[in-house]
């Protein structure tokens, strides 16, 4: 009976019973459940803190008190500068992320008022940066052992970089580009383009660096993805990413009546790329300029279903943050070399010929997410492709003649 009217008395003020308190998100790591920040408590369950720790990539928070969704909340009013920070009241199921600025931070958090503070913290670590290559500013690095510093797609305009100290002592350190031991003093020729940054001090052996390119990717409703896996995208420039000749497909099921997708890079919504404003707001363009995801990502892009079989070509210009999706090679009629397939749908194998000798160079079989899962040298006007080893579904065929490059459709059963 005691417990009962614990229970009664704890929901009508609003307390929580037996309250996890965390922060989510990807300023603390991630947006999981329960929160990568865990806080304590040392009154019973009233007043919660975590000291020193680092608020990471794009800062962005919710305090969840339960460890689901339901018990997370973030700030009310308008979803603008200073974001909730570095003090506020949170609203439970609800409210807006909070932008913490990066660095190290006490937090306290009274589960009664709902309310939170944030104040600074102290450093343990060397302080390390990356400063020059076109960067409006030096950008500081993240390190959780004063070890290992990265820091993730980071877009550099152009020029020479390097890697300074700015306390507890000064220092700067250069090399060649993309990786390699520092040299003191040195820079870094840093082309144009998106990166990931590694830099490594070390105490025994000379300080290392490496930059690798980051991995742009949709994700999105289509089949293959339905918001959980992401189709990779190609780039030579590290600037423009694009995906040729992709076929999509609406998930079977969802009943929705146009694309949903992000651009997101190395397959984690720290930095993600929607349209600017809400879902939708884009309008089912077939172009746009994605909001920046430092800036918080925007609302889901949507982008009109093509008609069955059509291809879409698809560019994401990384440093304006444009999107173009065009028409690809589509399906044709054939009448240039009169290509014939059969049979189609077929069970193990699909022959193809073409009339008055015109001889077939190559024949590429892609997936319905643009992945060539074959590729086959004919060099006649005839040829066979032997599909056994393919799963149930519908490819299509890129076949290379002496006057056209052409696609059809196939159904392997």
């Amino acid at each position: 009976m005691k417990t009962k009217l614990l229970l009664i008395v704890a929901l009508a003020f609003g307390i929580s019973v037996n309250a996890q308190v965390t922060i989510t998100g990807t300023g603390t790591g991630g947006w999981n459940q329960p929160g990568n920040l865990a806080l304590t408590s040392v009154d019973g369950g009233q007043n919660w803190t975590a000291s020193n720790f680092q608020i990471v990539n794009d800062g962005q928070m919710k305090f969840s008190e339960g460890g689901t969704w339901e018990t997370t909340g973030g700030f009310p009013g308008a979803d603008v500068a200073p974001w909730g920070f570095p003090n506020g009241t949170i609203v439970i199921n609800g409210g807006n992320n909070i932008h913490g600025d990066l660095g190290f931070w006490n937090v306290t958090y009274n589960i009664t008022s709902k309310i939170y503070s944030f104040t600074p913290g102290i450093n343990p670590n060397p302080v390390i940066k990356i400063s020059g290559g076109g960067l409006a500013a030096d950008v500081q690095m993240t390190t959780s052992n004063g070890v290992a510093y990265s820091k993730n797609s980071l877009w550099f305009p152009g020029g020479t970089t390097s890697f300074i100290q700015t306390a507890p002592t000064s220092a700067s350190w250069g090399g060649p580009f993309p990786d390699g031991p520092v040299v003191n003093g040195g820079t870094i020729p840093v082309p144009a383009g998106a990166y990931n940054v590694l830099f490594v001090k070390n105490t025994a052996a000379a300080n290392e660096f490496v930059f690798t390119p980051i991995v742009v990717s949709m994700i999105g409703n289509f089949e293959g993805s339905a918001w959980s896996t992401d189709l990779d995208m190609t780039t030579s420039d590290n600037i423009h990413y694009t995906m040729s000749n992709w076929v999509p497909v609406i998930n079977p099921g969802w009943g929705d009546t146009e694309m949903h997708l992000k651009f997101r890079d190395n397959h984690d919504w720290s930095t993600q790329y929607g349209c600017n404003g809400g879902n939708g707001a884009n309008a089912l363009a077939l172009t746009g300029t994605a909001q920046n995801g430092v800036d918080g990502g925007g609302g889901d892009i949507f982008v009109p279903w093509p008609a069955a079989g059509t291809m879409y070509n698809v560019d994401l210009n990384r440093s304006t943050g444009q999107w173009v999706f065009t028409n690809g090679l589509g399906t044709t009629t054939f009448a240039s070399s009169k290509l014939k397939v059969y049979p189609n749908p077929t069970n193990d194998s699909w022959n193809f010929t073409t009339e008055n000798n015109n001889q077939i160079n190559s024949i590429q079989i892609v997936d319905v997410l643009g992945k060539v899962v074959l590729t086959k040298n004919i060099n006649s006007s005839e040829g066979n492709i032997d599909a056994s080893n393919l799963n149930s579904g519908v490819y299509f065929a890129k076949i290379a003649t002496e006057n056209n490059l052409e696609t059809i459709k196939l159904v392997k059963n």
